[in-house]
C-alpha cells in the first residue's frame, strides 16, 4: 500500500506542474480581488483573463504527464474523465430543462466544482475496480 518508490516517481512526474500551478493560484487571487474593483477600462478584461496564461501551461503539463504514466493508470484516468464528463452533461441538461419551470441555474464555479468532484469519484472508483 505505502510504496516509497512509487511516491518518489509520482513526485518527479508532478514537480514540473508546481510552478504553473502556483502561478495560476496567485494570478487567480489577483484577478478575483482586482478585476471587480477596477474602473471600467480594457485592462479589466486583461486582469480577469490573466490566470489563463499559466493555466494553459498547466493543462499542457498534465497532458505531458499522462503520456509518462503506465497504461492502466492512463485507462483509469480516461474512465474517470468520461464518468465526470457524462454525469456533468446530464446534470447540466437536467438543470437546463428545470430552468424551463423556474429552477435557478447553478453558477459556472459550482459546475466546475461538481465536475472535479466527479473526476475524483471516478478515479477512486477506477482504482478500486482495477486493484
Amino acid at each position: 500500500m505505502f510504496d516509497p518508490q512509487r511516491i518518489k516517481q509520482r513526485a518527479q512526474l508532478i514537480r514540473p506542474l508546481l510552478i504553473p500551478l502556483i502561478l495560476y493560484i496567485g494570478l487567480l487571487a489577483i484577478a478575483v480581488t482586482w478585476a471587480p474593483n477596477m474602473p471600467p477600462s480594457g485592462w479589466r478584461y486583461f486582469v480577469a483573463l490573466l490566470p489563463l496564461i499559466p493555466g494553459l501551461f498547466l493543462a499542457f503539463g498534465i497532458l505531458r504527464v499522462t503520456t509518462k504514466i503506465d497504461e492502466m493508470e492512463r485507462r483509469i484516468l480516461l474512465e474517470a474523465a468520461a464518468f465526470s464528463f457524462i454525469f456533468t452533461l446530464i446534470l447540466l441538461l437536467s438543470f437546463g430543462l428545470l430552468g424551463l419551470v423556474g429552477v435557478q441555474q447553478p453558477s459556472a464555479i459550482m459546475i466546475v466544482f461538481i465536475m472535479c468532484m466527479l473526476l475524483v469519484v471516478g478515479k477512486l472508483w477506477g482504482n478500486w475496480r482495477y486493484r
